[in-house]
C-alpha cells in the first residue's frame, strides 16, 4: 500500500494470543442469523480458508523477490493470477493471456555524468547556486532527459485555487512565464480529503500550469519538517522516477512546458525572501496561526535544469471478465480492483519512504537471483492478501450459480507502489467503453490481524456505496465504524482514487478495530503492524495472518458486490458531494 507511515505510540497486545475454537463456529452462525434477518437477500456463500491461505502463500513468497514492478518476480505473480482467472472461468478480454500490457518510462540519474539537478539564483548583486540533496531535492524528470527553464520568482502561498472554499492563491498575480514558489500543504481550514486533493502536487502542478507557470519551487515548512524531516526525505534522491507513457511518448503525470519541481529546505528558502515584502518567518508566523498568506513577487530570477537517463520497463495489469446476465445491465461493469505489485528487494534508507526506490525495476532479481531472506519485502498483507481475497470473491460469484446482473471486471493492477500509475493507467485506458464502469470496490492491505466485529469503509461517505457497504456489513454480522485516521486522507491515496479521478464512484475497506477476541487490541494490533511490519521484510506469510479473518473480509466484499451488480439502479454521487461534482462535471 503506497502510504506515508502513520503516526502513533501506543503500544499493542499480541494478536497471537491464544484464541477460543469456538469463535469460528460462533462466528458462522452469527453470519447465518445475520442473513435470514434480511430475507429479501440470498445467504452469503462460505469463503475457502484454504485457498486464500495458498494464493497468499504463492504471491508472498520469496522466490518472487518482493514483486516489484517490471521484474521478474512480478511477471511470474502476474503469471499466477492469469492462471487462477483462466481456472476460474473468467474471461480475457485483452487477449489471451488476460494482461493490459502497461508502458513504463524509468528515468535515473546519468550513471556516468556529475550533472543530474541544479537550483541556480540570480540578483543584481550575483548569482547563489544552491545544492541538490543539502539544499533541495530533486527527482529525475520523466518527460525529457534534459530540462532547463528560467523565470522570475513568485510567491503564490499555497499554490491553491479553490473559490468555492474562499481560497484563490493565484488572485492578482501575473505568473505567465514565471517560476512559482509555494508553501508545502495547505491552509488549516479545508477539509481533510478536499485540502488532500487541493494539496497533491497533480492539483498544484496543474493550477501553476493553467497560470502560465514555467517551473514551480515547493518549501519546506515547519509542519512538513514535523511530520518528516528533509534529511530523510534527502535519502531518497539516488530513487529513480518512474510513470506510465501515453501514445504520443509522454508521461501520463507530466504537464509539458512545466519544469519538474524541486522541494527547497527552509534556510535556503529563505533567501528568496531575502528583500522581499516579506519574510519566510513572517509568513511561517501567518500559516501557525491559520491564516492564508497572500502572494507576492519575489525579487530574484532563477534557473533550474536536470538530466535524466530513460529506459522503457512493460509490467502488466491482469484482467478478468465475469459477465453480466441481464440483457439491459450487462454492459455496466463493476471494476474490482487490487494491486499485485510491492517494493522488492529492500535498499538501505527505503523504509518509511512514501513511494520505493526502485533499483530492481526492468532488471529485477529473478527467481534463481535470490537476495538476502532477510532483505525481501514479501507484502503478504500489502498486498498479497488482498488479491487472494479478490481471487475468492471471483469463485463465489462464478460458484454461486447465479450470474451477476452487472458484469464486473477483476483487475490485479501493476505499480501502486509507484504512485497508484497502474490503476490510473487502467482507469483511462479501461478495455470497455470508460462510461460504462459505473463502480469500483478496490482492495489493498486489508489488514487480517485478528477475527473482527467491524470494518471501516474509506469513500462511504461520498456516495450511495456507503449505505450498500453498511447493508452488507450488518448481513455479514458486522458493522461499519468511522474512519480512525481522518488526517490520513485514505480516500485519495489508493487505487480506487484513480477510478474517482474518472468520475467513478468508489469505496475501500479495511478491517476495523474492534476485535471478537476481548483480549485483543485491534487498534494497537493495526498500529503496531504499521510499525514494524509495513514496507518490511517482516510482511510475511506467517501467523499474523487471520485467515478467519480473510473469510470474514471477502464474505462481507462479496456481499457488497452481489448487491452493486444486482441493484436496479447503479451507484450515485451523494448530492453536493464534492469529488462527484468535481470529476463529473
Amino acid at each position: 500500500m503506497s502510504r506515508a507511515e502513520t503516526s502513533a505510540a501506543s503500544a499493542t497486545r499480541s494478536t497471537k494470543s491464544a484464541f477460543p475454537a469456538l469463535v469460528a463456529a460462533v462466528l458462522c452462525s452469527g453470519l447465518i442469523s445475520a442473513c435470514s434477518s434480511l430475507p429479501k437477500f440470498q445467504a452469503i456463500p462460505t469463503a475457502d480458508v484454504a485457498a486464500m491461505r495458498a494464493d497468499v502463500n504463492f504471491l508472498a513468497a520469496d522466490a518472487l523477490q518482493g514483486r516489484e514492478t517490471g521484474s521478474a518476480g512480478y511477471q511470474q505473480a502476474a503469471d499466477y493470477v492469469a492462471q487462477r482467472f483462466a481456472s476460474l472461468g473468467l474471461t480475457s478480454i485483452t487477449g489471451d493471456d488476460y494482461f493490459q500490457q502497461v508502458p513504463f518510462r524509468e528515468a535515473r540519474w546519468p550513471t556516468h555524468s556529475a550533472h543530474r539537478a541544479t537550483l541556480m539564483l540570480h540578483s543584481r548583486e550575483g548569482d547563489i547556486t544552491f545544492e541538490l540533496g543539502s539544499d533541495f531535492i530533486a527527482a529525475p524528470p520523466a518527460i525529457s532527459e534534459d530540462t532547463a527553464t528560467n523565470g522570475g520568482l513568485v510567491f503564490v502561498g499555497y499554490g491553491i485555487e479553490a473559490p468555492e472554499f474562499g481560497l484563490d492563491d493565484y488572485a492578482g498575480l501575473d505568473v505567465q512565464g514565471k517560476i512559482v514558489v509555494m508553501l508545502d500543504g495547505r491552509p488549516q481550514r479545508l477539509p481533510n480529503e478536499v485540502g488532500a486533493h487541493f494539496a497533491s502536487g497533480r492539483s498544484k502542478r496543474a493550477t501553476a500550469a493553467r497560470h502560465g507557470a514555467v517551473g514551480y519551487i515547493t518549501l519546506n515548512t515547519p509542519a512538513r519538517e514535523y511530520r518528516r524531516p528533509f534529511a530523510r526525505s534527502a535519502e531518497h534522491i539516488p530513487d529513480p522516477s518512474f510513470d506510465w507513457v501515453r501514445a504520443d511518448d509522454i508521461p501520463g503525470n507530466a504537464i509539458p512546458g512545466l519544469h519538474p519541481g524541486v522541494l527547497l529546505d527552509i534556510p535556503a528558502a529563505k533567501q528568496l525572501f531575502m528583500g522581499a515584502e516579506r519574510s519566510l518567518d513572517t509568513i511561517f508566523t501567518e500559516t501557525a496561526n491559520g491564516l492564508v498568506p497572500a502572494g507576492f513577487p519575489l525579487p530574484y530570477t532563477a534557473t533550474l535544469t536536470s538530466r535524466a537517463e530513460h529506459r522503457k520497463v512493460i509490467s502488466p495489469n491482469v484482467v478478468g471478465l465475469l459477465p453480466g446476465s441481464d440483457p439491459d445491465l450487462k454492459d455496466e461493469y463493476v471494476v474490482f480492483s487490487a494491486h499485485l505489485d510491492h517494493i522488492g528487494v529492500d535498499k538501505p534508507g527505503r523504509h518509511d519512504a512514501p513511494r520505493s526506490g526502485h533499483d530492481a525495476v526492468a532488471s529485477g532479481p529473478s527467481a534463481s537471483q535470490s537476495a538476502p531472506l532477510d532483505r525481501i519485502n514479501n507484502g503478504a498483507q500489502d498486498n498479497a492478501a488482498g488479491i487472494a481475497v479478490m481471487l475468492e470473491v471471483a469463485r463465489l460469484f462464478v460458484e454461486s450459480g447465479r450470474a451477476p446482473r452487472r458484469s464486473i471486471l477483476f483487475v490485479a493492477v501493476t505499480a501502486e507502489e509507484e504512485g497508484l500509475l497502474g490503476s490510473d493507467y487502467f482507469a483511462q485506458h479501461p478495455p470497455v467503453p470508460p462510461k460504462s464502469m459505473v463502480a469500483n470496490i478496490n482492495l489493498d492491505m486489508p489488514m487480517l490481524l485478528y477475527p473482527f466485529k467491524d470494518v471501516i469503509a474509506f469513500g462511504a461517505e461520498h456516495s450511495s456505496l456507503g449505505k450498500t457497504a453498511a447493508r452488507a456489513a450488518e448481513r455479514a454480522g458486522l458493522k461499519v465504524s468511522p474512519d480512525p485516521m481522518p488526517e490520513q486522507v485514505i480516500f485519495v491515496r489508493s487505487d480506487h482514487y484513480s477510478f474517482v479521478r474518472q468520475g467513478v464512484p468508489a469505496i475501500y475497506l479495511i478491517t476495523g478495530r474492534d476485535a471478537i477476541d476481548d483480549e485483543i487490541d485491534g487498534a494497537g494490533a493495526q498500529i503496531e503492524f504499521l510499525k514494524t511490519r509495513y514496507h518490511r521484510p517482516s510482511d510475511e506469510a506467517d501467523d499474523q495472518i487471520s485467515y478467519i479473518a480473510a473469510q470474514q473480509f471477502a464474505e462481507v466484499n462479496y456481499a457488497i458486490a452481489r448487491e452493486v451488480t444486482d441493484a436496479d439502479e447503479k451507484p450515485r454521487w451523494n448530492r453536493g458531494d464534492f469529488f462527484g461534482n468535481l470529476y463529473t462535471n
